[in-house]
């Protein structure tokens, strides 16, 4: 096992997570301009990018544990940063942090599409809420017709 076959599998899984990454943005985008034919497809490549990056996990995992296996060592970036050859550490651990704020980052921004979608739910129930009053007031008005708001 080699430390080069892990570096590059972390490079590769940072590599899905910014593709991950800029599908989140532009779907938020889309969720701001209210383009749903664009979150629609959108979902579906943020699903195919999920499953790629699930892939590229249990990849990353196993050479993880074989390499820590071989070096003696926990299988956790520090312990394994400490145990790899010297020459071989700098490209290590660099690989490493590219991975954690490619992580960092979409966690940022799922956050923040979060939060954006849980304003418009809550938008969406007020509005909905008042309408529905609305017909409920004009129904029972006398001389309404009984109004009908729906179409």
């Amino acid at each position: 096992m080699s430390v080069q076959a892990l570096v590059n599998a972390m490079l590769d899984e940072a590599d899905l997570i910014d593709d991950l990454l800029a599908a989140a943005i532009e779907q938020r985008e889309s969720v701001k301009n209210s383009d749903h034919p664009a979150v629609q497809g959108l979902i579906k490549r943020i699903q195919d990018i999920g499953f790629r990056v699930q892939a590229k996990e249990v990849q990353r995992a196993a050479l993880t544990e074989s390499l820590s296996k071989a070096l003696g060592c926990e299988p956790h970036v520090s312990a394994l940063a400490q145990a790899v050859p010297e020459e071989e550490r700098a490209l290590f651990t660099g690989a490493g942090e590219r991975l954690g704020h490619s992580v960092f980052e979409l966690k940022s921004e799922m956050a923040i599409l979060s939060g954006l979608i849980e304003h418009n739910e809550r938008f969406s129930a007020m509005l909905l809420s008042e309408w529905r009053r609305l017909d409920a007031d004009f129904t029972y008005l006398p001389g309404s017709g009984g109004l009908d708001f729906r179409g």
